[in-house]
């Protein structure tokens, strides 16, 4: 089984481009992110965007076993974000994960 762009391989350079910028948006927000749950945030888009870079190489490539790559990529990433929800689950809303109360 392939994988296969009909007659748009043109799309393929573009998406690259809009991939980098945003990796470099989202690693702005995990670098300078300024709670906890910003950066969290950030690495969920991160792995995500990993996911998409994948499957964009699988397109690339015509190699379908990178798209089974990006499927245990995401179940992984569903975890990350449930472990992620399950940490911060204590915090009030309003209130900073950052801050501990006296």
């Amino acid at each position: 089984m392939t994988v296969e762009l009909a007659g748009a391989a043109w799309v393929i350079p573009i998406a690259a481009v809009l991939l980098a910028i945003s990796g470099l948006l989202i690693l702005y927000r995990l670098l300078r992110g300024p709670s906890r749950p910003d950066r969290a945030v950030a690495v969920d888009a991160l792995t995500l965007l990993a996911v998409a870079a994948i499957a964009l190489s699988a397109l690339a490539s015509a190699q379908a076993v990178l798209v089974d790559v990006a499927v245990l990529l995401t179940l992984v990433s569903f975890l990350s974000t449930a472990a992620f929800a399950f940490l911060f689950r204590d915090v009030a809303p309003g209130k900073s994960p950052d801050k501990e109360a006296p």
